[in-house]
């Protein structure tokens, strides 16, 4: 019926909006990050590299990297509440 498909073209914009606003999101929350903490995020999270692999990369241990990660994820979580 036309009803149910004018309902799936607007869930489509909805989602493809939505899609919009977090990319740009995120682009914003990566801006904001130091060169050396936006690396350590974009290595791990767009590269798909381990803890382990950024240390060596970085010249620092994993427990570093850990920590590192966990500090800038939590500062970007409460950048995007804001």
């Amino acid at each position: 019926s036309v009803g149910s498909s004018m309902v799936g073209v607007y869930n489509s914009e909805d989602s493809e909006k939505e899609e919009l606003l977090n990319h740009m999101l995120l682009k914003q929350l990566l801006d904001s990050l130091e060169p050396s903490e936006r690396e350590l995020i974009c290595m791990r999270y767009f590269q798909n590299k381990t803890q382990m692999e950024i240390a060596s990369f970085l010249g620092i241990s994993q427990v570093q990297v850990s920590r590192m990660e966990k500090k800038i994820l939590l500062r970007m979580r409460e950048k995007a509440k804001q």
